[in-house]
């Protein structure tokens, strides 16, 4: 079964620094980060080293950026028409977002603004599975919401990238990282779930009971649980031997 999407959140937490390195490199470089919302990634990015360029098509999330990052280098825009130069980037991420772009246009357009020998770096972040006592939670789930807790998360997104003309050397690596929870958290996590908000009280509670007894079997008191992460990164060449290159950008809000 593939690994479960973090609820209720845009961007990946408890990152681990070594995610970013695989992902950018460990040297300074110009980086794009794609639908940064509040700028969770990008902060990371920041904190590695890297000069970072935001690009978001809220533009509330956007004037909320530099007071976070503490620069103004960031764009209300779409990323399938964005307002940069070309061949203007060392690399462009989109953590949890590239599903969200229209393919075809997003591809090409993440090819123009990166420099020769640039890269495009992906990154989902997913509960695994894999542990027990989360394939457990993932029963209690789909009893109630047949699709909770599956489905290839990004897949269909990175499957896209790598039939693009534009991207190569397309590779793979995976972090796990372990994130203690409380009963408390994993309950509320359930019961902001929309098909268990939407049952009758007693189904609910009888749902989010038998959440909560998962986590006292699970957990070691006082220890509290580990919930398990599963961080994927996808590492792309860009190709511009088939690109058209203009070089005037389409247009640009500053910040």
């Amino acid at each position: 079964m593939p690994a479960a999407p973090v609820p209720g959140s845009r961007r990946p937490g408890a990152l681990q620094p070594a995610a970013v390195d695989w992902m950018v490199g460990e040297r300074p470089a110009r980086v794009l980060d794609l639908g940064s919302g509040r700028g969770s990634f990008a902060t990371a990015l920041v904190e590695a080293g890297h000069e970072v360029f935001c690009l978001d098509h809220d533009p509330e999330r956007v004037a909320a950026l530099p007071a976070r990052l503490g620069t103004r280098l960031h764009v209300a825009g779409q990323v399938e028409s964005m307002p940069y130069l070309s061949c203007h980037f060392d690399v462009v991420t989109a953590a949890q977002t590239l599903h969200r772009f229209a393919p075809g246009l997003a591809v090409t357009e993440i090819a123009r603004v990166l420099r020769p020998g640039g890269h495009l770096a992906v990154l989902y972040q997913t509960r695994d599975d894999t542990v027990p006592w989360v394939r457990r939670l993932m029963g209690i789930l789909q009893r109630v919401d047949p699709s909770a807790m599956q489905g290839a998360y990004g897949d269909a997104s990175v499957a896209e990238l790598a039939q693009s003309p534009y991207f190569h050397e397309l590779e793979r690596r995976s972090f796990r990282t372990w994130v203690p929870t409380t009963r408390d958290a994993l309950v509320t996590m359930a019961a902001r779930r929309p098909a268990v908000a939407a049952l009758p009280q007693s189904e609910r509670d009888a749902v989010l009971a038998e959440v909560g007894g998962l986590y006292d079997s699970s957990a070691r008191a006082p220890e509290p649980l580990l919930l398990p992460f599963r961080t994927s990164c996808w590492r792309a060449m860009v190709d511009h031997s088939g690109l058209t290159i203009d070089e005037d950008p389409a247009l640009t809000i500053a910040v």
